[in-house]
């Protein structure tokens, strides 16, 4: 059962957004946990490349673009065929039981809309392609950090900017897309809910984060995952 505001939401999706784009962010939004993280230190621990979880938090607490741009460099010399193995197993293994409950349904809901639906995602775009499978969104609808793939083999060198914060909206603008609705549940995720005609938050029970007072003061409704 959908909270009423939200129910409203996709009565309105179905009968004025037919035939629209829809842009879900994906870390949890779409499913619970960092998956672009988990596999930094998944792939460190496995010695599948080189590299330093601590430098990432570092990074991290200095500058969000940097930091998630750190999770694409360090794939320098990866073989595309086998990362794309690898992150599939990951996902398969670690991520398939965190997809939120309310995602498919929504999704189908969408479908039934003759409504697009992109990823767009921080997270490197090996590692969320899987997730988009697994709920029948094509890999040519996810947007995510990513560098060049030179004979088969990754570059490292991030494409820019980063789709986060503003970096998602200018990726939205450069694929075309002006969203009927957009969907995320962090605060890097709000250019991306203001640019859009309509937004929706995925937040955890009782949270007090900044995109949920945001969303309470422009009346955007708000999902409790």
């Amino acid at each position: 059962m959908l909270p009423p505001q939200v129910a409203r939401l996709f009565e309105t999706m179905t009968r004025d957004h037919a035939g629209q784009s829809v842009v879900f962010d994906a870390d949890g939004t779409l499913w619970r946990g960092d998956v672009g993280e988990d596999f930094l230190r998944y792939g460190l621990h496995h010695g599948y490349f080189e590299g330093s979880y601590a430098h990432y938090e570092a990074l991290l607490s200095q500058s969000a673009p940097r930091a998630y741009a750190y999770c694409v460099e360090v794939l320098r010399d990866q073989p595309l065929a086998t990362l794309e193995q690898r992150c599939a197993a990951f996902f398969a293994e670690r991520y398939a039981g965190r997809i939120f409950s309310f995602v498919r349904p929504l999704l189908a809901r969408l479908k039934e809309a003759g409504c697009p639906v992109w990823i767009c995602s921080a997270s490197p775009w090996w590692t969320v392609v899987p997730g988009a499978l697994a709920l029948g969104i094509p890999a040519s609808q996810v947007i995510a950090a990513t560098c060049e793939v030179r004979d088969g083999t990754l570059t490292g060198q991030v494409s820019p900017p980063v789709p986060v914060g503003p970096g998602k909206v200018t990726w939205l603008q450069r694929a075309s897309l002006t969203p009927a609705l957009a969907v995320g549940n962090g605060d890097f995720d709000l250019d991306m809910l203001a640019f859009a005609r309509h937004a929706l938050v995925i937040s955890p029970p009782d949270s007090h984060n900044q995109l949920v007072l945001d969303a309470r003061s422009r009346g955007w409704p708000i999902l409790n995952a």
